[in-house]
């Protein structure tokens, strides 16, 4: 029993005293510096099946403020659109999306 008594100890002193040396309170913690981060950047290349130059104008740069803006399409979803069911059913009576919140 003293044996086994006496191994139990020495394992446990040998455990606390690796513990006590792996923490070394007078290191100085290291600052991290985001700008030290390297980012590999991939340039992924999309196969669309079609050469979408055929469709773009010559000059065209996605990237360029476009300098006509009355020269832009817009759609207004109002114009020329047409419910092809009653709608009625499907809202609260009295309903009025026109109507402000109040």
């Amino acid at each position: 029993m003293n044996t086994s008594n006496l191994k139990l100890s020495i394992a446990l002193g040998l455990v606390l005293a690796n513990n006590a040396f792996a923490i070394d309170p007078e290191k100085e913690k290291e600052e991290f510096d985001l700008n030290s981060i390297v980012e590999i950047e991939e340039d992924i290349e999309f196969d669309l099946g079609f050469d979408t130059r055929e469709y773009l104008p010559e000059d065209f740069n996605p990237y360029a403020f476009p300098t006509d803006v009355e020269g832009i399409n817009f759609i207004d979803p109002r114009d020329d659109f047409e419910v092809d069911f009653d709608t009625t059913q499907y809202l609260p009576e009295g309903f009025d999306p026109y109507k402000k919140a109040k």
